[in-house]
């Protein structure tokens, strides 16, 4: 994966976003749970810029990178 600097910042904010909303959560931060959360934003999500960052912070988290 070919990761600008504009995408490294919006990946960044995906996972420290699920973070905080496992954190808030009370929900152990473990590397299934904030892919199953970044996963669950990505469907929520109704831009395609925000789909396009989640999906690729879940595959970095799931690859462990």
């Amino acid at each position: 994966m070919n990761i600008n600097e504009e995408n490294a910042g919006l990946i960044l904010n995906a996972i420290g976003l699920a973070v905080v909303e496992l954190i808030a959560s009370g929900a152990q931060i473990s590397r299934d749970n904030l892919v199953e959360m970044l996963e669950r934003t990505r469907h929520e999500t109704g831009n395609v810029i925000g789909k396009g960052a989640n999906r690729d912070a879940a595959e970095l988290v799931r690859k462990g990178q």
